[in-house]
């Protein structure tokens, strides 16, 4: 967005905002999704990992 309005050089006080909303830009559930998927990491769900596992029962 700073850039957008062609702003290069930030100081101290204006870090964090600029910080946060940066990071809330980016850091959304369906990017974190796609970025699990990509590098094939399996998020921590039970489920997930269950039924990736070739678990065979012998009786």
């Amino acid at each position: 967005d700073l850039a957008c309005r062609h702003v290069y050089y930030i100081n101290k006080e204006g870090f964090l905002p600029a910080f946060k909303n940066a990071f809330f830009d980016v850091f959304i559930y369906k990017n974190c999704k796609k970025a699990f998927k990509a590098s094939r990491l399996v998020p921590i769900n039970a489920q997930v990992v269950l039924n990736r596992l070739n678990i065979r029962l012998r009786t």
